[in-house]
């Protein structure tokens, strides 16, 4: 169950987009999904762009809908709560970090990196700390509150990225974007207000 208010969030749209826009091109154009996945070898021998590209692309069109489906429930409360200078702020920080922390923790190699899974792991941390009480219902219809689903997240990526759990997921990704995520939250509830709270409320998704 996620927290919704009235309102148009448009960079969480843009963000949609562009993704569904960018796998299209994976699938139309041969070598695209080379250019822009993270290749670390190749991003450190000029490649720049993957640092922040590769967020943009996905291995699959599961791995692109659960992660648009993710960034689709939260995105939009956390972009008219934080507003959208923020909310892009923490969407794109996180995802980079989220790649540079998977290859400080698992080295340089010719093994790819792509899909927006940090940064949406980012905004659901983000979610996590602004509304740690609501309930999020899992499947099979477990309710959980959100500050609970995040801890067992943290716990579950470290776990599976130390003992190699989930073979072809980067857990510690993953675990970046969750670690970006809340320390940005907590640096602009420390700074300054992250944000009105929201004046009129609605409850729409029931599942995660």
């Amino acid at each position: 169950m996620v927290r919704s208010v009235h309102g148009y969030a448009k960079a969480t749209v843009v963000l949609l987009v562009a993704n569904f826009i960018m796998f299209i091109l994976q699938i139309v154009v041969a070598p695209f999904t080379e250019l822009v996945a993270l290749t670390p070898t190749m991003a450190f021998s000029g490649y720049y762009w993957q640092f922040f590209t590769y967020m943009f692309a996905h291995g699959g069109i599961t791995h692109l809908g659960l992660n648009m489906l993710a960034l689709f429930m939260f995105g939009g409360v956390m972009e008219r709560t934080l507003g959208t200078g923020r909310f892009l702020a923490l969407y794109f920080i996180s995802g980079i970090f989220s790649g540079m922390f998977h290859l400080a923790l698992t080295g340089i190699s010719d093994i790819p990196l792509l899909g927006a899974s940090g940064a949406v792991f980012a905004v659901l941390a983000a979610y996590a700390f602004k509304f740690p009480r609501n309930i999020i219902f899992v499947f099979p219809g477990i309710p959980v509150p959100s500050a609970l689903l995040v801890a067992f997240f943290v716990i579950f990526e470290l776990f599976s990225g130390i003992f190699g759990l989930q073979e072809g997921i980067a857990n510690f990704g993953h675990l970046g974007g969750i670690i970006s995520g809340l320390a940005l939250m907590y640096y602009w509830k420390r700074t300054e207000k992250a944000g009105p709270e929201p004046e009129t409320v609605e409850w729409v998704w029931e599942s995660w």
